[in-house]
């Protein structure tokens, strides 16, 4: 007997969200069995958001789940290897740091063993929205670059030039890029920021000390303060441009920030999927693409980060439906 679960089991009472474990199972396996399907169409984008489903899935493992959830997710976890497996050979090896990145960082259990144990709220500061945004200032804010240097560079000269447990090597136009706290990024240049923090701790290297002022959590919380103001300025505007959004909700979720995942988001996210299983880049209104496409209209970077986001509410309904009991059954 398979997820004969009936959803009053598993709402998450302050947070009202009222779609069933059911419907983002199958959703999340859709997107998987197309990733099956098309993996020869799907580059290093797709395999990244891939790998950080998987890692969402594994991390759901280390809760006492029921035993028809297990070997569901399991079946899940096995079908992502086997795709990552089929994926490796054909991933671009240039520019050369693609392999760096191949190799650091589509490692889901590195990724699973970052990941916070618990969701929690009221830990971001809100700050509304961009009330003199348009649509077309979101598409501006859409690459990640800073005084003409790449973010990439940054991630790989952290990846590269960093020593396990040793120090991390910062250099000075990084530094400036991406530890400046008194500075607000927009858009990509802004999550990657966070990505930056979050491959640190991947990388298992230390912040110099004179970075150290600011703890990681500081500036987790500050960017992810700044990130939801501009998903909910997304919101605002229709979310015009659905993998940016899907891209602040995965990184800032996985961060444990629970206003990330809202009854709202999730069915919109459940809604932009295609029927075939995979996601497009914007709106179907807007006309300008910005992404790899991939059969019927799809983008794999957007394929990969709808995985991502419905691995990680996956994760979330579990998670605090577990934290709920516990505190119900241990507070009496």
């Amino acid at each position: 007997m398979k997820f004969l679960f009936v959803i009053s089991l598993f709402l998450v009472p302050y947070k009202s969200i009222q779609i069933s474990l059911d419907d983002l199972r199958f959703r999340l396996r859709r997107t998987i069995d197309f990733f099956e399907e098309k993996y020869t169409q799907f580059g290093f984008d797709g395999a990244f958001g891939l790998t950080l489903a998987e890692a969402q899935m594994k991390k759901l493992l280390q809760l006492p789940v029921v035993p028809d959830t297990k070997v569901e997710v399991e079946f899940l976890i096995n079908k992502c290897r086997n795709i990552r497996i089929k994926l490796l050979p054909q991933l671009p090896t240039h520019p050369k740091y693609m392999i760096t990145f191949q190799n650091s960082l589509l490692n889901p259990k590195r990724w699973s063993d970052t990941l916070k144990n618990v969701f929690t709220e009221g830990n971001i500061e809100i700050l509304g929205i961009y009330k003199n945004w348009t649509v077309q200032k979101i598409l501006q804010q859409k690459k990640a670059v800073y005084k003409g240097v790449k973010s990439d560079r940054c991630l790989v000269e952290i990846l590269n030039m960093s020593a396990f447990n040793g120090y991390c090597y910062i250099s000075n136009i990084c530094s400036e890029m991406m530890l400046d706290v008194f500075r607000i990024d927009t858009g990509y240049l802004l999550t990657h920021r966070l990505l930056y923090l979050q491959i640190q701790r991947l990388q298992g290297c230390k912040i110099p000390d004179e970075y150290r002022s600011t703890s990681f959590n500081d500036y987790t919380e500050k960017f992810c303060s700044y990130i939801y103001k501009e998903a909910k300025t997304n919101e605002y505007l229709g979310y015009p441009y659905h993998d940016i959004f899907m891209e602040q909700v995965v990184l800032c979720g996985m961060e444990g920030y629970s206003e990330f995942i809202s009854e709202e988001w999730i069915s919109e996210v459940i809604r932009w999927q295609n029927p075939h299983g995979c996601y497009e880049s914007i709106a179907k209104n807007k006309s300008k693409r910005t992404s790899t496409l991939i059969d019927y209209g799809c983008s794999d970077h957007s394929t990969g980060l709808g995985a991502a986001a419905l691995a990680l509410y996956y994760r979330y309904f579990h998670n605090t439906s577990f934290q709920n009991h516990y505190n119900t059954l241990y507070s009496k």
